[in-house]
């Protein structure tokens, strides 16, 4: 098994584990990184946007793998009927209620399989992992819940690992032609033009469009137009479109249409759900698309199996996906190897 240093090289602090699609290997992904980080000596605690760790699967009954915490890691879930005394100790409550009962900070006693269900809320798993951290925690693992990457925000965990695997395609070349574009959109580059960023902290307004001289406030009740609502609004060419909310592929379409598109701001790579081949297309065209706040993806973890199935060959899964994404690290968390 790689330890931590040799997986990835850089400090713990605040880590989300986000997948791509349901049994993608998040969980395994996160045993992982429990055992090799309480392996290093690091201080750990644990959080769950949602609920994980149940014994099968809530929607489509299969087994699932536990959440497997060691002794001494700090846990913030929610325990219907309190904590059992004989296998964690309460640290604090938080105050935070969610559908199963009030969010504890709990001491694992032991290592042992855990249940996590933490807030669903980012600003209140924010609060948790710091909470966390001032109970003593020097790295606070966020076990992002299926298909939700919000959990990625870059305002709450500074580093993010993304789970892939067959479960998304049973063709290893269109796997990794999603995984590629929603790494791209992920990691997409940080806004360096100043004027641009502080004019966007004074405004409310979801859609800002500068051309020219003249700034453009617009307050629509969503930032997913249509085409034609995008072209008509984008039809003096050319200048900066900043979107708070989400990117869908009206407006990328109408990217692709526009003679001289504008360059196109967002708060971070998870506000982008434009489609791989519409992606492909505007990356061909040298569209270019930067963040407010940049994502710091330390690595993608891939599953070659899916339930019921054994999907990819393993070695080959992770040789393509690595040779495909590199210089970013590609690991088999299930056999502790990484693609060199």
């Amino acid at each position: 098994m790689l330890n931590w240093d040799e997986l990835l090289r850089a400090q713990p602090t605040i880590l989300t584990v986000v997948g791509m699609a349901k049994n993608a290997g998040k969980t395994v992904t996160l045993n992982y990184l429990l055992k090799a980080l309480h392996a290093r000596g690091q201080r750990l605690g644990l959080t769950s946007v949602g609920r994980d760790g149940e014994r099968f699967d809530a929607l489509t009954n299969l087994p699932k793998p536990p959440i497997c915490v060691q002794a001494g890691t700090l846990v913030a879930t929610a325990y219907p009927g309190g904590p059992d005394g004989q296998a964690w100790e309460l640290v604090a409550k938080t105050g935070i209620f969610t559908p199963v009962g009030e969010v504890f900070i709990l001491r694992a006693k032991a290592a042992m399989p855990a249940v996590v269900a933490g807030p669903s809320k980012n600003t209140e798993v924010k609060f948790v992992a710091h909470l966390l951290t001032r109970l003593g925690a020097g790295c606070v693992l966020i076990d992002g819940a299926f298909d939700r990457q919000s959990s990625a925000d870059p305002l709450l965990s500074n580093q993010v690992i993304l789970a892939t695997g067959a479960t998304l395609s049973r063709n290893l070349e269109q796997l990794i032609n999603f995984t590629r574009c929603r790494v791209e959109q992920l990691t997409l580059p940080a806004c360096q033009d100043h004027d641009v960023l502080e004019e966007a902290r004074l405004t409310t307004a979801k859609v800002v469009l500068w051309q020219g001289a003249g700034r453009q406030e617009h307050e629509v009740a969503t930032s997913l137009l249509t085409r034609q609502e995008w072209l008509d609004l984008m039809a003096g060419g050319g200048g900066v479109l900043m979107i708070r909310g989400a990117v869908g592929d009206g407006l990328g379409e109408a990217l692709r249409l526009a003679a001289r598109p504008p360059r196109l701001v967002v708060q971070d790579g998870r506000k982008i759900f434009i489609s791989p081949d519409l992606w492909r297309l505007l990356r061909a065209k040298h569209v270019i698309i930067e963040v407010e706040h940049p994502i710091n993806l330390l690595a993608v973890a891939v599953n070659p199996t899916f339930p019921g199935g054994t999907g990819f060959d393993p070695d080959d899964l992770l040789r393509a996906m690595g040779e495909a994404l590199a210089p970013l690290p590609v690991i088999d968390a299930l056999r502790g190897i990484k693609f060199v």
